[in-house]
């Protein structure tokens, strides 16, 4: 609107200020005038809403009358593209000096706040050897900042955080699921929900990358230390390149230990039903990543189960969180909004990854189920009530009442005990078998897309 030449003064909760003036940046408008008010508006009674804003009027006033000058460019912003800069900082064997590349760093907001390699062009020229990719080919524009992904400054976030050359194709072929329209990544990376990326990894990739996919399979440890690095690496990608640095960027209201990486990869030697990757349309001998947002995750404890039945009734008993895919999808799917333009890609949501012992899967194949059958009988099993996925707003209709979506469902509307399927489609529980062989089970609720891609053969 701004550009539009239409005066206007956003409104934002004082803890998403930053991340107001983050977007502002991206978006090319950096002295769009603003005001803050102490909470969020969501949830809040109107009478309350108006108090905060109305508290404002001055400053809002102001911000719709006069020019502000755009504030200084920060450290690290601006995405336009350029030579690779190198810097040179002073190391010595003092705790100060041994520390000096993570303050410099961190005085940039280019790190998770972590220990990291640094990442000298030595490094960075091995890392590059991991891919047949040219150094500037960009594989992305990440959001919220717009950054230009190219597989040199990927290189440079594998370095800082511990990944090997081998393990290269798997970040890069990570990246390239974000990049899909449905992963609707500007959403993850701004969202004020705790959520994060997951890599799940299948094919010979992840014995070469040394990806752990049995006991203690998502860390801590040195046995993960490749599953650690290789989440890790796409974590400070989406910081450094897409510029969601925390309370910035990423506003996430509580953040989430997560966020600073997850990769697994399916425990395929093991398990009774073919890998994800086959289920996808990939050969067994075929390398394939996976990226599926998620929060989570939580245990399924499964040690009383006496037969299948009980098995896949205690995963059922983690399905019922309503904001989760609780039958959302009787409105319509969700949309994507494609970089700067008006387009959108509609995708299919939830995807709620069930990292299933590879013995748990063995009582389900045991008891003649296939990997599709335990599929459908969650769809089957884990309802929502009609009435509370269509919420008090109401289904959309057309002008003759008649739902714009799922009409041949519109007979049940006036029967208040109907449920539907929590999600639209089996394949949305997906059962990916991993670990150590035990009878706990991982549980992760998905939020927004995924993605499969294929990996590298370098």
């Amino acid at each position: 609107m701004e550009k539009a030449g239409v005066p206007v003064v956003g409104i934002a909760a004082r803890s998403f200020a930053r991340a107001w003036q983050s977007c502002v940046d991206g978006w090319g408008q950096p002295g769009a005038a603003y005001v803050t008010i102490p909470h969020a508006t969501t949830g809040q009674q109107p009478d309350y809403i108006c108090k905060m804003v109305d508290e404002q009027i001055d400053d809002i006033i102001t911000g719709l009358t006069r020019l502000t000058a755009a504030p200084a460019a920060r450290n690290g912003a601006g995405n336009g593209r350029r030579d690779t800069e190198l810097f040179t900082v002073a190391l010595d064997d003092s705790p100060l000096g041994l520390d000096a590349v993570n303050r410099f760093l961190e005085e940039r907001e280019w790190s998770d706040g972590m220990p990291v390699i640094p990442p000298t062009p030595a490094a960075v020229e091995a890392m590059l050897t991991g891919t047949k990719r040219s150094p500037q080919d960009v594989v992305m524009v990440m959001e919220p900042g717009f950054g230009l992904a190219t597989v040199e400054k990927i290189a440079v976030n594998a370095v800082m955080a511990g990944c090997q050359p081998e393990q290269f194709p798997v970040l890069l072929a990570a990246i390239d699921c974000i990049a899909q329209p449905e992963m609707n990544h500007r959403d993850m990376q701004v969202s004020g929900h705790t959520e994060a990326p997951l890599i799940l990894v299948n094919g010979p990739i992840a014995e070469k990358a040394g990806i752990n996919s049995g006991t203690s399979a998502m860390g801590p440890g040195v046995v993960n230390k490749a599953n650690t690095a290789i989440g890790r690496a796409l974590r400070l990608c989406l910081i450094n390149i897409g510029y969601c640095k925390a309370g910035a960027g990423d506003p996430n209201f509580i953040g989430l230990p997560t966020k600073f990486g997850m990769c697994i990869a399916e425990n395929e030697a093991v398990s009774p039903w073919q890998p994800y990757h086959v289920d996808k349309g990939f050969r067994p001998d075929e390398s394939a990543v996976t990226v599926v947002t998620v929060t989570g995750p939580t245990d399924i404890l499964d040690n009383a189960s006496r037969n299948h039945q009980d098995t896949l009734q205690n995963i059922a008993s983690m399905m019922f969180y309503r904001h989760a895919g609780g039958g959302s999808w009787i409105k319509g799917w969700q949309s994507a909004q494609v970089g700067h333009t008006s387009k959108r890609v509609p995708y299919r949501s939830p995807y709620h990854p069930i990292m299933l012992s590879p013995s748990r899967a063995v009582i389900l194949a045991e008891a003649g189920l296939s990997k599709r059958d335990a599929q459908e009988w969650l769809h089957e099993h884990c309802r929502a009530s009609l009435s509370e996925a269509v919420g008090p707003a109401g289904m959309p209709t057309d002008a003759n009442g008649k739902w714009l979506t799922h009409p041949e469902l519109q007979h049940l509307a006036d029967d208040p005990d109907a449920t539907i399927p929590a999600l639209e489609s089996p394949e949305q529980y997906l059962l990916f078998v991993t670990g150590g062989s035990t009878h706990y089970a991982n549980f992760f609720y998905g939020t927004y897309g995924i993605a499969t891609m294929p990996v590298e053969n370098v």
